[in-house]
């Protein structure tokens, strides 16, 4: 019996969905941990300041394209009914309406936070601060998303 003989039974963009989700998820988490040991002694003596930071943006970045690729996988797939209005408002999905606006939520926080980090040096550095720790809503509210969200979230693993 081959490895991929049940594959064809699987819906191609509830796939991409599965999969750019919880591949966002994961470099966005290791993001958000690149840049809390961004200025602990042992990462400062082995990296750059500007390696250092470079990490933490591209992880950044890598995550919330993968999360832009979730939400158009939802909207492709046919398993539950999800527009471009359901991705950019929450509150707007039939399917789990509560957990999908964790996920709209989140990524509206992950543009805002990116946002900030772009125009930094336009905003000073109190303001980014402030901003800059929306991040931990991200964890939050992204966790909670893929906990209650996801189809497999009624299993106990």
């Amino acid at each position: 019996m081959s490895v991929f003989s049940g594959i064809a039974d699987v819906p191609f963009w509830w796939m991409v969905a599965r999969v750019s989700g919880i591949l966002g998820y994961l470099l966005i988490v290791a993001s958000m941990v690149s840049g809390v040991v961004l200025h602990t002694r042992l990462v400062q003596r082995v990296a750059s300041p500007l390696a250092r930071m470079e990490w933490h943006r591209i992880l950044a970045v890598l995550g919330l394209a993968l999360v832009a690729l979730h939400g158009v996988a939802l909207v492709m797939d046919n398993y539950v009914t999800i527009t471009w209005a359901n991705l950019l408002v929450p509150g707007g999905a039939d399917y789990r309406p509560l957990w999908v606006s964790f996920g709209v939520i989140t990524m509206w926080l992950m543009v805002v936070v990116s946002l900030s980090a772009a125009w930094r040096k336009h905003m000073g550095a109190k303001t980014w601060k402030t901003i800059h720790l929306a991040s931990y809503a991200v964890f939050v509210t992204a966790t909670i998303h893929g906990l209650m969200a996801g189809t497999d979230s009624g299993q106990p693993w």
